[in-house]
């Protein structure tokens, strides 16, 4: 009976070891800017081998449970990936605050050719060729140039110098700058957010998060159908974990 007890004690004794050794540690720590030394506000940090994750403070604070072994990945728009493994050094030094410092990131843009079409090109016209339209009213042999103020002597009521055109003219100037600043404002704003947008959700991102086959991505991006107002209001945390559960939804479709 006493052997018994002994042997389920010696049991009981390996099993507490067992779950102390493999007991979460608590993370703590601060992400900078290498190059300036702010804080890195809302990166998003996952562990990639357990699919578990948070983002840091306004301060570039964060807090994590971790385990050693488990890699640790921080990311954030504008900065180089950078990431962890958990080890004993790590572990030793919990006490203190730990100090992660964050590349910015370089982004090289294509570039543009600018090309003049060939004289032989069937959409462009020969230098000189007038265009004939028909139905139009033909201009005066000698039009008025209403670049310029136009004098007149003598009205109905009594006389006097009247000055037309010239006010027209400068309005009519003011309204197509007016349109053509609107147009090119929209434009680049509309051009600024496509880039933002494909910034946060490309092949590269889903590819990452999910491991996800090149010959099916495609399909799955559209499945996912996060609309671009998401896209833009989301951090890449919250990106990741909707990318994951419409993952999950797509494997079970």
């Amino acid at each position: 009976m006493r052997f018994i007890h002994f042997t389920i004690l010696f049991l009981l004794t390996g099993i507490s070891a067992f779950g102390q050794d493999g007991a979460a540690y608590e993370l703590k720590g601060r992400l900078m800017d290498a190059e300036y030394k702010d804080p890195v506000r809302f990166a998003t940090i996952l562990v990639t081998n357990r699919s578990k994750g948070t983002s840091s403070t306004s301060k570039g604070t964060f807090y994590i449970p971790v385990y050693i072994g488990d890699s640790i990945r921080f990311s954030s728009i504008g900065y180089e990936p950078l990431e962890i493994i958990i080890d004993d050094n790590i572990i030793e030094s919990l006490d203190e605050e730990l100090m992660l410092f964050m590349i910015p990131a370089i982004y090289e843009l294509d570039s543009v050719v600018v090309f003049q079409l060939a004289d032989d090109f069937y959409l462009k016209r020969k230098r000189g060729e007038p265009i004939e339209i028909v139905g139009l009213p033909r201009p005066p042999e000698n039009p008025k140039d209403w670049s310029k103020p136009q004098m007149s002597w003598g009205t109905d009521y009594g006389g006097g110098v009247t000055i037309s055109g010239l006010l027209d003219v400068f309005d009519k100037q003011i309204q197509q700058e007016k349109r053509l600043k609107k147009m090119l404002s929209a434009k680049n704003l509309q051009e600024e957010r496509r880039v933002k947008i494909d910034s946060k959700f490309n092949k590269k991102f889903v590819k990452m998060i999910t491991g996800i086959d090149d010959r099916v991505i495609d399909e799955f991006m559209k499945f996912c159908s996060f609309s671009d107002n998401y896209i833009m209001g989301s951090s890449e945390y919250q990106l990741t974990l909707g990318l994951l559960d419409r993952y999950q939804s797509f494997l079970r479709r």
